[in-house]
């Protein structure tokens, strides 16, 4: 009776003790106590589930060897000073691992012991370290980038800027630039452009021209990056100095005009040496047999030395473009001419040019000299090409409402690796060519409407195919 009395009477005690021993164990805090050396008098049990030491192993163990090295002397320093405040530490677990402790202290019942309330920020510290680390990383591409790299606010006044943007301002010291606007560094022509981008809050690109300190310019590209830092709209500003690369731009613009006048020349050089070629020949005919075809021949020299006067006049388009002067022309009967032409030319590398056409007349509306110097220069690749002689085939027809000629040789053929190139300036399948007569060709056919194919196997020939336009000649007698 008197035991369960006693029982009844001590009952809201022992559930006191019970809800603090729970308490204890799954509390985040860790309680412990020390002497004034460091060794355990007490180990909450939450020791247990932080560190895997019970009460009883921690028990008269000094903290000191829990500690992790580096943080030993420290902890010492912290315990023997009787300093206040909280310390940071690793304390090492059963399992042979450590964890950060955040630990403050308070003076115990008896003067003789020290009270630790530790806390577990492993965590949170593994994230400071991580943090730290990036922004060291972070800090250290800013100031080695090649790039001018800063922050400014939404008025453009700068915040940040980095070493490489001190120099490109042309700053001594970065107090300079802290706190001055953007504007103050900006060609006043620039000054909309920019404030249109801050003001749009939008990510944007734009190329300025900015105005160092000792007035020098710089041509630049500016990304702005709207962000928020500290609670505060601001930009990240990414400048790159593009003054060089502007300058070989210049330079490289200047050379492709000299580059296109040096290709124009060699060109007409190489499209004059054609008629040259034909007057030649004509002329030791004539030399040789006088009295034979002399009118005929006197004629087609005269033709020849006209569309060589025709080809310098070319060399004015690079100062003064001409206005076209189209004709209503029978393709046939200017294919026909071409061939008469080239005639005693491939009689002398034993090949034979033969027409070929299911028409008796077939209008473009064309300058006839263009195409004629297409054709002739097509035409003299093929004999060219056909070192052992053999025939030309010039085939003439309509397709569609498109006039087509195809010259096709019995040539060595171009590889197909090879024939995307051709028209390009300085490749030739010659070992001289400049490859600037088929780059003319291609312009005088694009420039009527139409286009130039080539096809070709190796060891049989080449076929290359002119497409034009088709102009019927009843139309134009009904327009006129």
């Amino acid at each position: 009776m008197i035991k369960e009395e006693t029982h009844q009477a001590y009952a809201p005690d022992i559930k006191d003790i019970h809800d603090i021993s729970l308490a204890l164990i799954n509390a985040k805090d860790f309680l412990s106590t020390h002497s004034l050396d460091g060794r355990f008098t007490y180990a909450a049990p939450s020791c247990e589930t932080l560190f895997g030491y019970t009460s009883a192993e921690l028990h008269d163990q000094t903290i000191f060897s829990f500690c992790h090295p580096l943080d030993q002397e420290k902890l010492e320093q912290y315990f023997f000073s009787c300093q206040s405040g909280e310390i940071l530490f690793r304390f090492r677990r059963k399992e042979g691992d450590y964890l950060w402790l955040e630990s403050s202290r308070t003076k115990g019942p008896r003067n003789t012991e020290t009270v630790l309330v530790s806390r577990d920020v492993t965590n949170r510290v593994n994230r400071e370290e991580k943090l730290k680390e990036h922004q060291k990383r972070d800090r250290l591409f800013l100031e080695h980038s090649k790039d001018t790299m800063g922050i400014i606010t939404k008025n453009g006044v700068w915040t940040y800027i980095n070493e490489q943007g001190k120099k490109l301002m042309g700053a001594t010291s970065f107090e300079e630039i802290i706190g001055t606007s953007l504007y103050d560094y900006t060609d006043p022509q620039d000054f909309k452009l920019l404030k249109e981008s801050l003001d749009s809050r939008d990510s944007s690109d734009l190329e300025i021209s900015l105005i160092r300190k000792d007035n020098d310019s710089k041509r630049a590209e500016m990304q702005l990056i709207p962000t928020v830092f500290k609670n505060r709209a601001v930009s990240l500003i990414i400048i790159k100095d593009i003054t060089e690369q502007r300058k070989t731009e210049d330079q490289l613009q200047v050379a492709e005009k000299l580059s296109v006048i040096g290709q124009m020349a060699a060109g007409i050089a190489h499209e004059i040496r054609n008629p040259l070629t034909a007057i030649k020949g004509f002329t030791q005919l004539l030399s040789e047999h006088p009295a034979e075809g002399a009118e005929d021949y006197a004629d087609i020299i005269l033709d020849e030395l006209a569309r060589i006067e025709s080809i310098v006049g070319d060399l004015l388009v690079l100062a003064k473009p001409q206005a076209s002067n189209l004709s209503n022309v029978d393709l046939i009967s200017l294919v026909n001419g071409v061939v008469n032409l080239l005639n005693p030319q491939a009689t002398l590398s034993d090949a034979f040019i033969k027409i070929k056409t299911d028409s008796p007349s077939i209008y473009i509306d064309c300058e006839p000299d263009k195409i004629k110097q297409v054709l002739i220069n097509l035409i003299q690749n093929s004999i060219e090409a056909m070192t052992k002689g053999g025939e030309i085939l010039v085939a003439i027809s309509k397709v569609t409402s498109l006039a087509s000629i195809q010259v096709t040789d019995q040539g060595s053929g171009i590889p197909e690796d090879r024939l995307n190139k051709l028209g390009e300036p300085f490749y030739s399948t010659k070992e001289k060519g400049t490859g600037l007569g088929l780059m003319i060709c291609q312009k005088i056919i694009k420039n009527h409407g139409g286009k130039i194919d080539f096809c070709s196997i190796v060891n049989e020939g080449t076929t290359v195919t002119i497409t034009l336009p088709l102009q019927d000649k009843s139309t134009l007698q009904e327009d006129n």
